[in-house]
């Protein structure tokens, strides 16, 4: 039976929270009837497929599980396209979960003749939700009038596109033979690129339809657990930018434009998170080596000229932390994590 919409929900040892992820997809019979959620059970040692098989149990035409070893968050997404049946895809993360009654009007806009027949890509916004249900970072994206295309795109919202807020035509994915990397984190950042090569109509649906879990221990935003995983998010990175001279032949100006600050963004993110945030770590800097080497060659130029021009303020000085790294200005640099261990000290005697 064809659906209107699929969700993936990548699980591993999820039990603590897979229950109230799955719960709030809980709507009407006949809205049930619409979608299909699946659970990709990523070889857990809880209680996740257990879980899991309840809601199926009780729900045997809205959900499903799958049942599979462990290859990280990419071979989630990867199996769950391979087993979608929905016409339009969409993840959540098994600690996170959907608004309930925004959900159902979620799935009413979906449904709309016009939405069905042209959307490539369907915008919705989040927001950020602690352990105590207080509501946080709202991102909502109120600029856009359906239908909208990549050239509509304000810039401040290219900083702000997350895997948490797009929703794709499910044909578009698989036409294209999109594969996620497996094997590691933060490969939810492929999910906001190489798809963009088929998005020609967008649509904004106005409603804070996702809620994101903060403040769990061991999440991949943690500090922590982003330091450990940093040289993988690193190679990944140089991944997608060694696709990139490929990937603009092939597009519009307004795609390649979208891409490329996309690029950029992600690349300021992981120098400024080994030249501010975890300098005073120790941290090994071969890895942010190798990509700005790679960085350097002719075909990447637009690339190195816009991360060189990145900038910070701290304590209320701008500073340019990889133009100085990149020219070895060790004074600058010192000054800079002077300011910023200053401004740390600060926001926490705040607190």
């Amino acid at each position: 039976m064809n659906k209107l919409l699929t969700i993936i929900i990548p699980s591993y040892n999820m039990e603590a929270y897979l229950e109230r992820a799955l719960t709030s997809l809980i709507v009407d019979d006949a809205s049930m009837q619409l979608f299909e959620a699946l659970v990709m059970n990523d070889g857990s040692k809880d209680r996740t497929s257990e879980i899991g098989h309840q809601f199926e149990a009780k729900y045997p035409d809205t959900f499903r599980v799958i049942d599979k070893e462990n290859g990280h968050y990419g071979s989630c997404v990867n199996r769950g396209l391979k087993e979608a049946k929905g016409t339009f895809v969409k993840v959540l993360d098994a600690d996170d979960r959907f608004d309930n009654e925004v959900f159902k009007q979620y799935l009413d806009f979906l449904g709309s003749p016009e939405v069905l027949e042209n959307a490539d890509l369907i915008l919705s916004d989040l927001v950020e939700v602690d352990g105590n249900e207080n509501r946080h970072k709202l991102t909502q994206y109120n600029h856009y009038t359906n239908p909208f295309t990549l050239a509509d795109v304000v810039p401040y919202d290219r900083l702000n596109w997350f895997i948490h807020g797009i929703t794709y035509r499910t044909l578009n994915l698989t036409k294209m033979g999109y594969v996620q990397t497996e094997g590691m984190a933060y490969t939810d950042n492929e999910w906001i690129f190489y798809p963009m090569v088929t998005i020609k109509r967008c649509y904004k649906f106005n409603g804070v339809l996702y809620l994101y879990s903060v403040g769990r221990e061991g999440q991949s935003i943690e500090a922590k657990t982003h330091m450990k995983e940093i040289p993988k998010q690193v190679s990944l990175l140089m991944k997608m930018v060694e696709s990139y001279p490929a990937i603009k032949e092939k597009v519009d100006a307004p795609v390649q434009e979208f891409m490329k600050e996309r690029l950029a963004i992600l690349l300021e993110n992981i120098y400024h998170a080994y030249l501010v945030l975890f300098h005073k770590y120790n941290i090994e800097m071969s890895p942010l080596v190798s990509l700005d080497t790679l960085l350097k060659q002719d075909q990447y130029s637009d690339l190195y000229e816009d991360t060189d021009k990145f900038s910070i303020l701290i304590a209320k000085m701008k500073f340019r932390p990889i133009h100085a790294w990149r020219n070895n200005k060790k004074v600058y640099l010192a000054l800079m994590h002077l300011a910023y261990k200053f401004a740390d000290t600060i926001n926490k005697l705040r607190k």
